[in-house]
């Protein structure tokens, strides 16, 4: 007797999260995904506590693409969906400076204003490979020290000198001295995410 075995590929996919589940929708394979928690989404998720909406990472939904944006939200009632421009500021010195920093220093006060674009114009050009470095030698002294630095030191809980001098991509708003100067009359501050796209309710 001859047996025919039929063998199906089927995909074990770890973790319920945006990239589980992104896979699991493009494909072709069986799969089955595996989700310690009671529920999918991974840090794209809301907690509803006394009254209170906690988002985990709205942030992770600033579309690039208007296709993707229309696949991630095509099963979402459009009517429920928000689209809300971006408004980001620093509390720094007590008062409120438009992000990012480095394209706002004119609206610091004006001792620090003066410090940041000394050092912006006396810092000299040079090789770099590191992240640390890399804010340095494009932005000076005072605008790393007083803000770049500790920010992204919180922000990656690391020295930024263990960070490669591209580590953030296109992530880290990038200005150089023109656009700085420009930004004091003729104020433009967007970036990668000028909007995020998200449910009423998280």
């Amino acid at each position: 007797n001859k047996w025919l075995f039929k063998i199906s590929v089927m995909d074990l996919i770890i973790g319920a999260g945006i990239s589980g589940i992104s896979y699991a929708n493009f494909t072709k394979n069986d799969f089955l995904i595996l989700e310690k928690e009671n529920e999918p989404g991974g840090y794209c998720r809301t907690i509803k506590r006394n009254g209170f909406v906690w988002d985990y990472s709205g942030h992770f939904f600033h579309f690039q693409h208007p296709e993707i944006e229309e696949y991630v939200c095509k099963n979402i009632a459009p009517a429920s969906l928000l689209k809300v421009e971006k408004h980001t500021q620093i509390l720094y010195g007590g008062k409120y400076i438009d992000f990012p920093f480095q394209k706002n220093i004119h609206q610091l006060e004006k001792e620090e204003f003066i410090d940041c674009l000394y050092d912006l114009f006396a810092v000299k050009r040079q090789d770099y490979a590191t992240f640390k470095e890399m804010i340095y030698a494009n932005l000076g002294k005072s605008i790393a020290e007083k803000f770049l630095v500790p920010y992204n030191e919180k922000l990656y809980a690391c020295d930024l000198d263990n960070l490669d001098m591209d580590a953030m991509g296109r992530f880290f708003p990038k200005a150089e001295r023109e656009d700085i100067i420009l930004n004091f009359r003729d104020e433009n501050n967007l970036s990668y995410n000028s909007h995020f796209t998200y449910p009423r309710g998280g």
